[in-house]
């Protein structure tokens, strides 16, 4: 039998002490939401193309998701905003109710990019993004858009990059400078929610 000691010293047989400890697990599904971030991200695009699809309607953009609270003083290399910061309260991919202000700054269709921290928070729209690697390989179709998300996909800081094509409304997720996923709004995608 296992000897365990009292407060007093001594020993006593078959008595175990618990050893205190702290559950951090909320934490730590918390800490992993950006991967649902990553996701919704891409299914709103999926649900925009689609409907400017049905409706013979054209958009396009470009949606940076990063570890941007990260950088010192909150300044992230490689970016300039175009004028006002459109983003002037807090809105989040993380939170459904904001959905519809989300989809509605999609469709202004404004040229730069929506800049999305890991958390789902929008930070900021109208961003014009550097392109540090400008011969990396994009499909055929693809124009300066898909250029800037290949190689601002290969920086440090962010997690993806996602592009709706203005011409063909193929949404497609850009991680390390090459597309990773796609969607092409005249396919049947009866999961299109997902």
């Amino acid at each position: 039998m296992k000897k365990d000691t009292t407060e007093e010293g001594f020993q006593e047989e078959g008595i175990s002490q618990e050893i205190p400890h702290a559950d951090f697990s909320f934490q730590f599904s918390a800490a992993r939401e950006f991967l649902k971030i990553d996701k919704k991200i891409f299914t709103i695009l999926k649900k925009t193309s689609k409907i400017f699809y049905k409706n013979c309607k054209k958009v396009g953009t470009i949606i940076v998701l990063g570890n941007f609270d990260l950088n010192e003083n909150h300044l992230v290399d490689g970016m300039r905003q175009i004028g006002i910061n459109s983003i002037q309260k807090f809105i989040s991919f993380g939170y459904s109710n904001f959905d519809s202000e989300i989809g509605k700054l999609i469709e202004e269709n404004h040229d730069g990019a929506i800049i999305v921290n890991r958390s789902g928070q929008l930070l900021g729209s109208k961003i014009y993004l550097t392109v540090d690697n400008p011969s990396l390989d994009v499909p055929e179709e693809c124009g300066t858009r898909h250029i800037t998300a290949a190689s601002f996909s290969k920086r440090r800081d962010v997690i993806a990059v996602f592009t709706l094509s203005e011409e063909t409304l193929i949404v497609r997720k850009w991680k390390n400078g090459v597309f990773v996923d796609q969607f092409f709004p005249d396919e049947d995608n009866s999961n299109i929610g997902e």
